[in-house]
């Protein structure tokens, strides 16, 4: 043979064997944890960690409502029986909800144990944690408690027998994400401190991942991890090394072989190197490239879509009311004893979101923040939970319909808003953000929460003239579990302060600035669009670059023209310092000329513009208020 195809043959035999023998080598090791496993794992986790969130706000709400009422700190100051009589004589009021225990009681100021005064239901299991305020998870059985104690001040402190405390428990039951891992193959335990519940059987000795819940540092699932073991086909490996010795003898026969051949020449080295490689290449990923992940077989969960008669919890849907990014929302009433119902609205978060963390923790930001908030000008949040699979949020129903409405219909007909009216409606507005400026945790602590996104179409006006603030769900807050990633704007841009819209810090300025804003559509009839391109294209000089409200409307006070424009001022030091600040410019405006409205007065015109309202354009998901995404 000649010496350039020997050279040649050996340089293929050496490369393919070479290449075998890498294959052989390189081979991954099965076991570990595959990617369902860990799905199947983070999802559990997430689940749990969600639950517990939606049980912790629940109870910490209930446990705080308790403790500020004045029965409850009448009843610290007496004994068992005198508390037991007080609550069948309706002087106390516990409603616990199924599975939830209620304990009222105080820690004597002597010294000792814990005097429990009342407990329901009736036979519940005294509560671990009396007396010893704080947030608890704690196992019982195959349940987790969730379980808040709140200080009660007694109503008369000199005549207090000691410190007095309310606690709330609400169990979770752990067998459906229990039953989920099982199903999905693995096996561990959630452990809660020292305690835990089993998931499947566990081996000996065997090595395990961990992952703890965001939420609850003291509460973690843990499973096995099947041993590796490493897939080396010997057959591949044997069969290479043969290949790769003799395509090496090859080479070295050729090399020195004396007799030069009028064969074709040989092909070169590097490109029989080209060859292996190809050839492996493509076996490699015929063999051992895995398929795509969800791309055949998925399904797309739309929003919920709960028909009349429908419940959700205790609550028997009437009709849905609207549907948003985040939640649809629902007319809903509750029922009692002697025909007494209620009736509320219910926002139900999309199914598809649930597992998302952030979004979850977006939506309880909303209720937890919106529930630290009691104003009349500022819808209140009764109830905040999950309901089987759904998060839900439980809200005051305001039978009315939101500013923006009103004043788009009036702006189609060319009706004004009567002054008296507009000017009311501004100062109820102002009254009810600053109640959320002046926001406490129960400790005293200021949660320091900015709304965001006030704008006429979070501002709900009721047929009895009550106006209410709504939708806090991007409001800003020192406490929020969720914050908002940096660089992240929220919030609807012709309405934002500059600083909001590029993206700096804000604080009460910011809603000083977009409450003024409603207040020259409400009193103009015009409506407002300051956003990033007009301030690129006019500058910051003379902003907001809007026509002075009196040229619009004559019959306004002129003050208005600088309340009004100085209140959207670009530089947030040159507006009013609050919203309390503001609200008493208008005040003092009103006042000097002769200017008043009564609730009576604005359910008069909420009533003869709904009597006249044109209709506009039906909403879509992208239109609806943000009141209900």
């Amino acid at each position: 043979m000649a010496r350039g195809a020997l050279v040649a043959l050996g340089a293929v035999l050496l490369l393919g064997g070479a290449g075998a023998i890498g294959y052989a080598v390189t081979r991954e090791a099965t076991g570990g944890m595959t990617p369902q496993a860990t799905t199947a794992m983070t999802t559990a986790v997430n689940l749990l960690d969600g639950d517990i969130k939606a049980a912790r706000a629940t109870v910490k709400e209930k446990a705080a409502t308790l403790a500020g009422l004045l029965p409850v700190r009448a009843a610290v100051q007496t004994d068992k029986a005198t508390a037991e009589q007080d609550l069948q004589t309706g002087e106390l009021k516990f409603d616990p909800r199924p599975g939830e225990v209620i304990e009222l009681g105080y820690t004597p100021a002597a010294g000792g144990d814990p005097v429990t005064l009342l407990i329901q239901p009736n036979g519940a299991m005294h509560g671990s944690h009396a007396g010893s305020p704080g947030s608890y998870a704690e196992l019982m059985g195959s349940s987790l408690a969730i379980t808040e104690v709140a200080a009660v001040e007694p109503a008369s402190p000199k005549d207090s027998k000691g410190p007095g405390y309310v606690m709330v428990s609400r169990p979770l039951d752990l067998k459906p994400e229990v039953d989920k891992l099982v199903a999905a193959g693995l096996t561990g335990k959630f452990q809660i401190g020292a305690a835990s519940v089993p998931v499947g059987q566990m081996p000996t000795g065997a090595m395990v991942h961990e992952e703890t819940l965001p939420s609850q540092p003291d509460v973690k699932l843990v499973v096995a991890v099947p041993p590796t073991v490493k897939n080396m086909p010997m057959g591949a490996l044997a069969g290479g090394g043969a290949g790769a010795l003799v395509g090496l003898i090859l080479i070295v026969a050729g090399a020195i072989g004396g007799k030069k051949q009028d064969a074709a020449p040989a092909p070169s080295p590097s490109s029989a190197l080209g060859t292996a490689q190809t050839q492996i290449s493509q076996a490699g990923f015929g063999a051992g490239t895995p398929s795509p992940v969800g791309t055949s077989g998925s399904t797309s969960v739309g929003p919920n879509q709960l028909g009349a008669g429908a419940m959700v919890g205790r609550w028997e849907i009437i009709k849905r009311l609207g549907s948003g990014g985040m939640a649809d929302v629902y007319l809903a009433r509750s029922k009692g004893e002697a025909g007494f119902e209620k009736l509320v609205a219910i926002k139900v978060m999309h199914p598809h979101l649930a597992r998302n963390e952030r979004a979850v923790e977006h939506f309880l930001d909303e209720a937890r923040l919106a529930a630290r908030i009691s104003h009349p000008n500022v819808v209140q949040i009764q109830d905040l939970g999950k309901i089987g699979n759904d998060y839900v949020i439980v809200m005051e129903y305001v039978e009315g319909v939101d500013l923006e409405r009103l004043l788009a219909s009036a702006r189609i007909a060319g009706r004004q808003v009567p002054l008296d009216v507009g000017l009311a409606i501004m100062c109820r507005i102002c009254d009810g953000l600053n109640a959320a400026h002046k926001a406490q945790a129960p400790d005293g602590t200021p949660l320091n929460v900015i709304h965001r996104d006030v704008k006429s179409a979070n501002v709900l006006v009721s047929k009895q003239g009550g106006v209410k603030v709504v939708d806090f769900g991007i409001a800003k807050a020192a406490s929020q579990s969720h914050m908002t990633v940096a660089g992240e704007t929220k919030g609807t841009p012709s309405m934002m302060a500059p600083e909001q819209r590029v993206g700096e810090q804000v604080d009460v300025r910011a809603d000083v600035y977009a409450v003024a804003a409603v207040g020259y559509e409400v009193l103009t009839g015009h409506g407002v669009n300051l956003d990033l391109a007009a301030l690129a294209h006019l500058g910051v000089e003379n902003w907001p670059h809007l026509p002075p409200p009196t040229s619009l409307r004559p019959q306004l006070p002129p003050e208005l023209d600088q309340i009004l424009l100085g209140a959207m001022a670009f530089e947030r030091d040159r507006r009013p310092a609050d919203c309390a600040v503001f609200e008493a410019t208008l005040e003092q405006v009103m006042k000097k000329n002769g200017l008043a409205a009564t609730d009576k007065d604005i359910a008069r015109w909420v009533q003869a513009e709904l009597a006249q309202l044109q209709p506009l354009a039906p909403a879509t998901d992208a239109t609806v208020s943000p009141s209900i995404t």
